[in-house]
């Protein structure tokens, strides 16, 4: 499979398709990236992006960068010596497409009609 068109799908499924959101793919492509070779700690995440996180712009972009991540399953994180630690979840990221589907077998089947 093709990295590009495949991490292109699941930021899709993440980030949508408003314009505002999409300017964010590029960023989020290299998160999955750096987390596809191992955990890291936010200072790490951050020098990737070349974030500050000292500043409040850049704390608050890290995090609107990192919440559909986190919304969708891709990224899970945990706490390590007073750090939080990302690290890419297929676990989580099935349990979304779990849920997904349960929706979708409500939404999209059409019911008998009783009588």
């Amino acid at each position: 499979m093709e990295e590009r068109s495949g991490a292109e799908r699941l930021l899709k499924l993440a980030y949508g398709n408003h314009p505002k959101s999409a300017s964010l793919k590029p960023e989020a492509l290299r998160v999955l990236r750096a987390l596809k070779e191992g955990a890291r700690n936010i200072d790490e995440l951050a020098g990737v992006l070349s974030l500050d996180l000292n500043s409040p712009a850049g704390r608050k972009h890290f995090y609107v960068l990192m919440r559909p991540l986190r919304e969708t399953g891709m990224i899970s994180t945990r706490r390590a010596g007073g750090k939080t630690i990302y690290y890419l979840s297929y676990d989580g990221f099935s349990q979304f497409l779990r849920d997904i589907r349960k929706e979708a077998e409500y939404w999209l089947t059409t019911q008998a009609p009783q009588g």
